[in-house]
């Protein structure tokens, strides 16, 4: 077990990303929408539907989907807001960003983000800092860095000697 083994990761969760809203036309004033999510297999995980509207530089999204508690699985009707910012760009286009509604500790974030997650056990969509969430790669590269440490003490080398030779050697 690596030391960020107790983390969720971005791929456990369930998001949302500005790229994927300006690719299918979102930021054109008023729209309604929606997504599911699938696994690899192709089955259903889930399903959302959305609301965009943007005016000027601001605007909102409304998410509205039903969360099941995993443990009793009772059922809970979802329907919130949360804020769209916009930032210029070239040849006079916007860029749009998610503003994180969450509270953490008593604290808003409102962070600009490209993307937001709903993590295995969460209830409203937010940013990965919110949920403290890392990404596989992370948790995968400090893997093997305990034995690293190890053949590295043994040989007399440190451990990124190791791991570099290693990696040389395809292993």
């Amino acid at each position: 077990m690596g030391r960020y083994s107790f983390r969720d990761t971005v791929e456990d969760c369930k998001s949302i990303s500005v790229f994927w809203l300006n690719k299918y036309d979102y930021f054109c004033g008023w729209k309604w929408g929606g997504m599911k999510w699938t696994n690899y297999a192709g089955e259903e995980t889930g399903s959302i539907g959305f609301q965009v509207s943007v005016e000027g530089d601001e605007g909102y999204i409304r998410f509205q989907y039903t969360k099941t508690n995993r443990f009793s699985e009772e059922k809970e009707e979802l329907d919130y807001k949360d804020r769209l910012a916009s930032t210029p760009c070239n040849y006079g286009r916007k860029r749009w960003w998610f503003i994180c509604g969450l509270i953490v500790n008593g604290v808003y974030c409102g962070r600009r983000v490209g993307k937001l997650y709903l993590a295995p056990n969460g209830k409203y969509f937010g940013c990965r800092h919110c949920y403290n969430l890392t990404y596989e790669s992370c948790r995968e590269s400090h893997r093997f860095d305990s034995m690293f440490k190890r053949m590295g003490l043994d040989l007399g080398v440190s451990p990124q000697m190791v791991k570099k030779a290693l990696q040389m050697r395809g292993l």
